[in-house]
């Protein structure tokens, strides 16, 4: 399976966009974007339990800290209190950042897909000459 490469399938779509393309190339570039969704989904597979594996972690890390919060201190302090100290605690802080960063990480393999999936459709519209490029 050849390894894609999201610039490269971008810059195949803009050349299309302004060049045009044959229908054995439509044929081709169907099968390549194809190809792309099959390997991108692989990829969001791997994000999705990674964002899924980081805000459990992040649920854990949050319990401990309020845990910590209330063993440290002889007067519970108020609710907003606590909320403020976890909100503000550097191990909390680290691993929202984390969780932040998959989530924006699968939503853009999500958008690549989506994209991918269009241009397959497209291309597999041209190659069957459904459309005059």
């Amino acid at each position: 399976m050849k390894k894609f490469n999201i610039e490269a399938l971008e810059a195949k779509i803009q050349s299309v966009y302004t060049e045009g393309i044959t229908v054995d190339e439509a044929e081709k570039l169907a099968a390549e974007f194809l190809n792309a969704q099959l390997q991108i989904s692989k990829q969001l597979r791997d994000a999705d339990l990674d964002a899924r594996m980081k805000k459990a972690g992040n649920k854990a890390i949050r319990a401990a800290v309020y845990l910590n919060i209330l063993k440290n201190n002889d007067k519970k302090p108020t609710e907003a209190a606590i909320s403020a100290m976890i909100d503000s605690d550097e191990t909390v802080l680290g691993q929202q950042q984390a969780l932040d960063e998959a989530e924006v990480l699968k939503a853009d393999l999500e958008r690549s897909y989506d994209v991918f999936l269009n241009a397959h459709i497209y291309f597999r519209g041209i190659a069957k000459g459904g459309f005059n490029a």
